[in-house]
């Protein structure tokens, strides 16, 4: 509790401290918020409503019964649970009773309330099939794919900066099963935007007093006398995507100032939640809005008026969202009628599409307005291959195309069992397993040509060839599946941009813009004689003629993007980046156009997918734009132009350019 107390403040941001929730969630808390979590039938709606839901329903179907057909643990008890921000386990009690053989796990960081958690598990006796752990959501304490459902309940989502959030999500995705499934309640981002009250306040029913484990069992004197009273304020931050609050609870009998409360939540809309779910590897299957109504409405509609019985705060309105990690976006073997599963893994914000230019072609556009530090793609590679020198002991990729992730060498990676190249590598014999039949295709070329390309050419052309036959390898398998399932369709997956952005060879890579005309001769005469000593038609047979390699070559050289630790974005934010440890080619994220003013930042992500986020607001109808080269590396208009010039054969015609051209124009004259 605060030693001194503050009066009107100007705004309430500055005094919200950093991690506010972990000194927040005490017994105040459960006077404050009594109403909602505190009230066992809104408990219970809750659940009814959780256990509704058709991905839920199914997990739980069969599970209470100890011979039910279903993936077991070690001791034979059914799916298993991982409740988030569990508080005092209200929602994990409550199934738990419900369903005795299911493992359920609440992780909070709140101590007092996992006590009470713990001593409420113990009298319903539930406390077999329960566990409660100290922890943050952002680091969950568990192995990977430990949890058929995880449940985020009770509007603790929110609480931290949009990295924290995204590192919530990204560490529920990791400990979800494959197919396993995500429930999360959040505020209404929407609603609360245009509906926030600034204040209001609310008598509070001293009658909840819980006392914590190990305290007294009943009311005092002093307690029994409790006249309380929660006075809020409420601030929307200026771009509205933030809600502050403080929260002053009085009690009137003393006098005596309990609690006076400054905290923030961020808000988002089920658009946004969506696109962080794409972020992460989470498929969003349906989406119900939530307004609170609890036993208590009418009874403080008389204490305290219509405003104060109305305040529900950021319980009134929430959105409840189910999720489910798809499989197929696993590193498991891919389906049959599949020929690019990888593409499972691509996320394109609802907002973004392909739209075409007269004399510049192909682009991406905003159709509707999106705002900034937005994830637009999140793009999984066609081919992707390591740039790392034979003599650096950098992470290598692993080479299943279905996981990329980096693997330090001396990790327990395995190798090829032929030999054929020491930068080939996967995480375990699980990747290679799956890996194998792209895997065969490059082995044997790798074998013939990889050790004397490296020495002879050195590594941009052993960099560049490798990922072309890469490139090829997965055109191979296409036209292996194609032709073993004449059915397979490349739609089979059914993903949400697959109206707006094609799939496969024919429509990624083959469609992508080479500009063999604009390539110097030299150039081209020295990537052609590359061709003839390593790619021709003998070690690579039916694929394509020397000349159509070369000119996969000239779309490879256009279109493939290096991989930094360091993001490329705007001047004003760019860190020098360094050496690249990764080549790869992305299908949706190369239409993305260059300007030396981005709106976007883009860089890989620990998947290898190419991420690219909005650095400001962008309009509907604008084009989105990326940096192609290191903006605190070049600098000036000539290095810039010059650079453009020798790697991507245009010169560019970017608001920052042009004005630099005139004024450069104006000096002169």
């Amino acid at each position: 509790m605060p030693q001194t107390q503050l009066g009107h403040v100007p705004s309430l941001f500055p005094h919200i401290k950093d991690e506010w929730w972990k000194d927040s969630y005490d017994e105040i808390f459960l006077w404050t918020d009594g109403d909602c979590v505190e009230d066992p039938a809104l408990t219970d709606a809750e659940c009814t409503t959780l256990l509704q839901l058709p991905k839920v329903s199914a997990l739980f179907a069969a599970t209470n019964s100890p011979n039910a057909d279903v993936t077991t643990n070690s001791s034979g008890i059914g799916i298993q649970v991982l409740d988030l921000c569990c508080g005092q386990g209200r929602h994990t009690n409550t199934l738990a009773a419900q369903f005795p053989f299911a493992t359920f796990h609440g992780l909070d960081q709140s101590t007092y309330l996992l006590d009470l958690a713990r001593q409420r598990a113990k009298n319903e006796n539930v406390d077999r099939n329960t566990l409660y752990t100290t922890g943050d959501a952002r680091a969950i304490p568990a192995p990977n794919g430990s949890y058929d459902l995880v449940f985020l309940l009770g509007n603790s989502f929110g609480h931290g900066s949009h990295d924290d959030d995204r590192r919530l999500l990204r560490e529920t995705a990791r400990v979800l099963k494959p197919d396993g499934v995500f429930v999360i309640d959040f505020v209404d981002g929407g609603w609360m935007r245009e509906n926030v009250s600034a204040a209001a306040w609310e008598w509070l029913n001293s009658d909840r007093f819980i006392p914590a484990p190990g305290r007294h069992g009943g009311k005092n004197k002093d307690e029994e006398e409790r006249k309380l009273v929660a006075l809020r304020e409420r601030e929307l931050s200026p771009d509205k995507k933030r809600l502050a609050s403080r929260e002053i609870v009085v009690d009137l009998a003393a006098p005596r100032v309990y609690q006076d409360l400054f905290y923030a939540v961020q808000l988002y809309d089920g658009v946004e939640m969506e696109g962080m779910f794409g972020e992460v590897g989470l498929r969003m299957l349906e989406g119900i809005g939530i307004t609170t109504s609890t036993s208590e409405d009418a009874s403080a509609g008389a204490r305290a008026g219509a405003g104060a019985a109305g305040d529900q705060g950021m319980m009134g309105h929430r959105q409840l969202l189910v999720a489910w990690k798809d499989s197929s976006s696993l590193s498991t073997s891919p389906p049959a009628a599949c020929v690019d599963p990888q593409d499972a893994d691509t996320y394109v914000h609802p907002h973004i599409t392909l739209d075409y230019e007269e004399g510049k072609g192909r682009l991406l556009r905003a159709t509707a307005a999106i705002d900034a530090d937005t994830v637009v793609i999140a793009d999984a590679p066609y081919a992707i291959v390591p740039t790392v020198p034979p003599d650096s002991n950098e992470a290598l990729i692993c080479s299943n195309l279905l996981c990329r992730r980096r693997v330090p060498q001396d990790a327990e990676g395995v190798r090829c069992a032929d030999n054929c190249i020491n930068d080939v590598i996967w995480c375990n014999s699980h990747c290679r397993k799956i890996d194998q039949a792209r895997h065969d295709f490059e082995c044997a070329w790798l074998k013939k040509y990889g050790t004397r390309l490296r020495q002879e050419e050195g590594e941009e052309d052993f960099a560049m060839l490798w990922i072309i036959a890469r490139m090829l390898a997965g055109r191979d398998l296409e036209l292996r599946i194609k032709s073993t399932n004449p059915d397979s369709q490349q739609d089979k997956l059914d993903l949400p941009w697959s109206n707006r952005f094609k799939r496969g060879w024919d429509a990624g890579i083959d469609n992508l813009l080479g500009n063999r005309e604009r390539w110097p001769q030299e150039r081209l005469q020295h990537w052609a004689d590359l061709v003839e000593r390593y790619l021709s038609d003998e070690d690579q047979p039916g694929l394509l003629s020397p000349d159509d390699v070369l000119t996969l070559i000239c779309k490879e050289e256009t279109n493939t993007f290096g991989l930094y630790t360091v993001n490329t974005g705007p001047p004003e934010t760019q860190k020098e980046r360094g050496a690249s440890y990764g080549l790869a080619c992305y299908p949706r994220a190369t239409i993305c156009n260059h300007s030396c003013l981005p709106n976007l930042k883009h860089g890989p992500d620990d998947r290898g997918r190419m991420v690219m986020t909005t650095t400001r607001d962008i309009a509907a109808g604008e084009e989105c734009f990326i940096a192609y080269i290191d903006l605190s590396v070049h600098k000036s208009l000539e290095a810039r132009q010059k650079r453009i010039m020798h790697y991507f054969t245009f010169s560019c015609v970017c608001d920052r350019c042009l004005q630099e051209r005139a004024e450069t124009d104006i000096d002169r004259s």
